[in-house]
Formats: C-alpha cells, structure tokens, sequence
C-alpha cells in the first residue's frame, strides 16, 4: 500500500530527548529535533481524567501517519511530536505493513 502524499498534509516536528548539563551541572532532559515531515493527521477520543468527582483534564489521543524511511524508521516511544505549539506524547510507533510504507505513531496530548 503506497502513501498518498495528498493525505500528508501538515508538517510535524519530530523531537527526541538527549542528555545535557545544566548550568549547576546536573544532568537534565533535553530536546533535540530528529526531523520534520510531512503527516496525516487525526484526533481520536479524549479520555477524562477524574479526582474527587471533577474533571481535571481531558487528553487527547492522535494518530500521525508518517512515509516511512531511515529517518522515521527510528522513532521511539518516548519521542515527542510538536504540531505547531502543541505537545504530543508517542505512545507508540508501529511500521504497520511488510512494504515498510508507513510509519503509524499513536501520541497523547495532555491536556490540564
């Protein structure tokens, strides 16, 4: 199955953390770009996170649809996807046939 390059229609960062030093020389999380690329895009259903009978968030689960290649072929579930000012979470990454054509990336947007 071929990806059609009319359904990739937004552009998607692709950030993956490193390791760094802060000013006091801790140790701390960074993020470094891994690429951006053109993506199919969809928003899924949001799950409520309740405490003491509220609502305390709502998150909202996408799936990204990415060609695959060398560079997509490496992306991990602690990776993260920036569209726009948006944040998303990969939860998974999943080459989803045998013709290495498309890179599936189920991510969740924290919301608070």
């Amino acid at each position: 199955m071929t990806v059609h390059a009319g359904k990739l229609s937004r552009r998607v960062l692709i950030e993956k953390p490193t390791k760094t030093h802060d000013a006091t020389g801790q140790i701390i999380t960074a993020w470094e770009t891994h690429g951006t690329f053109w993506a199919g895009v969809t928003t899924g259903a949001a799950g409520e996170d309740l405490r003491d009978n509220r609502q305390v968030s709502e998150d909202v689960r996408w799936q990204i649809v990415l060609r695959y290649n060398s560079q997509t072929s490496q992306i991990a579930s602690d990776w993260r996807v920036r569209l726009g000012d948006q944040v998303l979470s990969i939860q998974s990454a999943v080459d989803v046939d045998d013709a290495h054509t498309r890179i599936l990336l189920t991510a969740l947007e924290r919301k608070p």
